[in-house]
């Protein structure tokens, strides 16, 4: 397998969730072969990045991954303000953004967001059906005014920024890789076939 580095980049994983579709099991502590799922993910982040940045007010919780935990500058508000506290923190001009829903790091993808972000402030990707992966996706540091801005007027949605800002797209298929994992089901089926 292919070994990928972006050493002029950050990795962000965002743990701000209720996990409210897990019944209210934190699911960024579901084991994942023998780790916290957020471990299993920040050590695939930690092998291809310089910095690795935890977005969540529970700072403390992920205090035993020894890396940066950002709490959210304006709580209560969803991924979008995780997003813009944590592109804020960042040592980097580029981010790439992930869920703690997602366990699989795919390298190529990554690699593929990069290959689009020339003259780009966020690359995201887009499945066929029309779905895009916000929390997959790639951001520049400066978004996180964008973001501050569209939060001061009541708006919470990822999406939001993509009018705002040079928005690129990738075509992107899973392949059998991608899974986010938003409720029990969900992670069941996962270590089944994992």
């Amino acid at each position: 397998m292919e070994r990928y580095r972006f050493s002029d980049a950050t990795a962000i994983i965002l743990a701000g969730g209720n996990s409210s579709r897990m019944g209210g099991t934190d699911k960024s502590m579901l084991s994942i072969k023998g780790v916290p799922m957020i471990q299993y993910i920040s050590r695939q982040l930690e092998d291809m990045f310089s910095e690795v940045i935890i977005g969540s007010s529970e700072t403390e919780k992920y205090a035993f991954l020894g890396l940066k935990a950002v709490p959210d500058a304006q709580p209560g508000m969803g991924p979008l303000a995780g997003i813009s506290s944590c592109l804020s923190a960042s040592s980097h001009d580029l981010n790439f953004v992930t869920a703690c829903d997602i366990p699989e790091i795919n390298g190529e993808l990554i690699a593929r967001l990069f290959e689009a972000s020339q003259g780009a402030d966020i690359v995201t990707p887009v499945s066929a059906d029309g779905r895009y992966e916000p929390l997959y996706a790639l951001y520049r540091r400066s978004v996180a005014r964008i973001a501050e801005e569209l939060l001061g007027e009541g708006k919470k949605k990822v999406s939001d920024l993509f009018d705002r800002v040079n928005t690129a797209y990738i075509f992107f298929t899973d392949e059998g890789w991608y899974r986010n994992l938003n409720s029990i089901d969900d992670y069941m089926s996962y270590i089944k076939e994992n």
